[in-house]
Protein backbone atom coordinates (compact mmCIF):
# COMPACT_ATOMS: atom_id res chain seq x y z
CA UNK A 1 0.00 0.00 0.00
CA UNK A 2 1.29 3.59 -1.16
CA UNK A 3 0.21 6.71 0.76
CA UNK A 4 1.29 10.26 -1.03
CA UNK A 5 0.51 13.72 1.19
CA UNK A 6 1.45 17.22 0.18
CA UNK A 7 3.94 19.12 2.20
CA UNK A 8 5.16 22.42 1.33
CA UNK A 9 4.56 23.85 -2.12
CA UNK A 10 6.36 21.54 -4.97
CA UNK A 11 6.73 18.57 -2.42
CA UNK A 12 5.65 15.71 -2.27
CA UNK A 13 5.82 12.18 0.25
CA UNK A 14 4.67 8.79 -0.82
CA UNK A 15 4.71 6.53 2.19
CA UNK A 16 4.77 2.89 1.58
CA UNK A 17 3.39 -0.02 3.87
CA UNK A 18 3.90 -3.25 4.09
CA UNK A 19 0.83 -5.86 4.03
CA UNK A 20 1.01 -6.22 7.92
CA UNK A 21 0.30 -2.40 7.71
CA UNK A 22 3.73 -1.50 8.73
CA UNK A 23 5.96 1.82 7.36
CA UNK A 24 8.79 0.20 5.34
CA UNK A 25 9.34 3.28 3.20
CA UNK A 26 8.84 7.05 2.66
CA UNK A 27 9.99 8.88 -0.09
CA UNK A 28 10.05 12.66 -0.70
CA UNK A 29 10.72 14.63 -3.53
CA UNK A 30 10.41 17.97 -5.59
CA UNK A 31 11.74 20.42 -3.11
CA UNK A 32 14.57 20.90 -0.70
CA UNK A 33 14.36 16.92 0.22
CA UNK A 34 14.08 16.09 -3.46
CA UNK A 35 15.43 12.34 -3.43
CA UNK A 36 15.75 12.11 0.36
CA UNK A 37 14.63 8.64 0.95
CA UNK A 38 13.54 6.18 4.55
CA UNK A 39 13.78 2.61 4.60
CA UNK A 40 12.33 1.17 7.67
CA UNK A 41 13.05 -3.27 8.74
CA UNK A 42 11.43 -5.11 11.76
CA UNK A 43 12.14 -8.23 13.72
CA UNK A 44 9.94 -11.04 14.31
CA UNK A 45 8.18 -9.43 16.74
CA UNK A 46 7.20 -6.29 14.62
CA UNK A 47 9.58 -4.07 16.57
CA UNK A 48 11.37 -1.12 14.25
CA UNK A 49 14.72 -2.53 14.21
CA UNK A 50 16.77 -0.37 11.30
CA UNK A 51 15.71 2.84 9.60
CA UNK A 52 18.58 3.64 6.57
CA UNK A 53 18.38 6.84 5.03
CA UNK A 54 19.54 7.76 1.79
CA UNK A 55 20.05 10.61 -0.39
CA UNK A 56 20.22 14.10 1.06
CA UNK A 57 18.18 17.78 0.91
CA UNK A 58 19.34 19.46 -1.57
Amino acid sequence: MTAATSAPPNETINYTYDARGRLVKVEHSGSVNNNLQANYTYDKAENRVTVNVTGSPN
